[in-house]
């Protein structure tokens, strides 16, 4: 999380949301962006801008696919509660709610590479009190039947003392899954309190 906040602030997230068409992470990794328009000015016409010349190089019409992430439905919010009874609203420590969604993508070597990044708000509870509290976070990426990334983050927030809301952000910037050969790929994120679920889809052989 100390990483991501050095790279890229909550302001600058929401504009690396709104920037790009389809909700494009175009700012988060700064290193790979620079990486990325040096070899656009040195590579020819028709190959992989992000091309490694150490790697094998992989170019098809599939080139400049980047997966769209979704919040799965049932999933964009949350509710933490004091104890186990949940019929109280009284008990309600903490509501978080994600607001906004978008991913960046690369193709190095055989690979597709997928950073994926989400924005957030949470709110005060009456059982809740001002410090730091920790969200769950499922990302999941399929690729036809297969499940290649299912994981589950423990995202913190911060709600300073005198106040009642907070905003918070999070990246998952560890995704690698091979280079698609068809549209076929579904990335989904979402709040989780089932840290022990397990994928749904086939594992990949």
């Amino acid at each position: 999380m100390k990483t991501l906040l050095s790279l890229c602030g909550v302001a600058f997230l929401a504009a690396c949301q709104t920037s790009g068409p389809d909700g494009v992470l175009s700012g988060v990794l700064p290193n790979k962006k620079q990486e990325q328009q040096t070899a656009n000015a040195q590579l020819e016409p028709g190959v992989n801008p992000n091309a490694n010349s150490k790697l094998i190089n992989v170019h098809n019409k599939l080139t400049d696919y980047c997966p769209a992430v979704r919040i799965r439905a049932g999933t964009e919010s949350i509710r933490l509660y004091k104890g186990k009874d949940r019929s109280k609203g009284d008990n309600i420590r903490y509501q978080a709610t994600l607001t906004k969604v978008a991913r960046q993508c690369a193709y190095v070597g055989e690979n597709l590479e997928i950073t994926v990044g989400a924005l957030g708000r949470v709110i005060l509870g009456p059982a809740g009190q001002a410090g730091s509290v920790k969200l769950p976070i499922r990302v999941a990426v399929q690729q036809g039947d297969c499940s290649r990334h299912f994981e589950l983050h423990q995202t913190e927030a911060a709600i300073a003392s005198g106040t009642s809301f907070s905003k918070f952000e999070f990246v998952d910037e560890k995704i690698v899954i091979p280079a698609p050969t068809s549209i076929n790929v579904r990335i989904f994120l979402g709040f989780d309190e089932t840290p022990k679920a397990q994928s749904s889809t086939a594992a990949c052989t």
